[in-house]
């Protein structure tokens, strides 16, 4: 009779057994996992590079935003030096690039964009923020009070990877938003001087900046016109 319980037993034993040797070639186990365990380095070196790549340019960039905070005036050589800190702090074959531009919220204005740029440096070349950008996106920019001045300072910095283990080129990009810390605003060469501080003070209800109202105030001639 067909012992068929009999030889589904020797099929399995003949699958399970090649399984449970121990015996094998060192070189040929070699060859199957050295390539494994190098991909696996790689792979390991290349994530934990540019997870160090973009915490490092996070912290060069809060660095530099901090030392513009505390400014009250900037110049073009001053900005230059910021970008040379900042290429100095990020160690990496591409050159940083860096944007500081300041912004001032008024919502005084009707039907317009509230946000108004006040001036914008990029150093080496890089494109200086416009108020047309300004009108296309300002979701980027955080929310501001009335006649308040913000100080952003833009950083971008290329990374290729050295192996290709799923990691793209790109562009790390930080956008760091601070306020003047112990001055009213950030001027640039003398280039602006907050609004706010003023054409928009008015001391007597006139509707003219203060300074320039005729009369008592002023110190102007306080008679009626007929020289009397």
């Amino acid at each position: 009779m067909f012992d068929i319980r009999g030889k589904m037993k020797r099929a399995w034993i003949n699958t399970v057994e090649p399984l449970r040797r121990e015996d094998g070639s060192v070189m040929m186990e070699a060859v199957i996992i050295m390539p494994l365990l190098a991909g696996f380095y790689c792979a390991s070196f290349v994530w934990f590079d540019v997870f160090r790549q973009k915490t490092l340019t996070m912290k060069a960039s809060y660095a530099v935003s901090d030392v513009l905070s505390r400014q009250s005036t900037v110049d073009e050589p001053f900005l230059d030096n910021m970008h040379k800190m900042l290429d100095y702090m990020i160690p990496s074959n591409a050159r940083p690039r860096m944007r500081v531009s300041l912004i001032s919220y008024n919502d005084d204005y009707a039907g317009e964009n509230d946000y108004r740029l006040r001036w914008s440096y990029g150093p080496y070349g890089m494109p200086d923020l416009t108020q047309a950008d300004l009108d296309k996106d300002v979701s980027w920019i955080p929310s501001m009070g009335d006649d308040e001045v913000i100080v952003v300072t833009e950083t971008f910095v290329s990374y290729q990877p050295i192996f290709r283990v799923g990691i793209p080129d790109q562009i790390f990009k930080n956008v760091i938003v601070t306020r003047p810390r112990f001055h009213p605003t950030l001027d640039k060469d003398g280039e602006f001087e907050l609004a706010s501080n003023v054409d928009d003070e008015d001391d007597d209800g006139d509707g003219d900046p203060v300074g320039t109202e005729t009369g008592a105030d002023g110190g102007g001639d306080s008679s009626d016109g007929d020289g009397e």
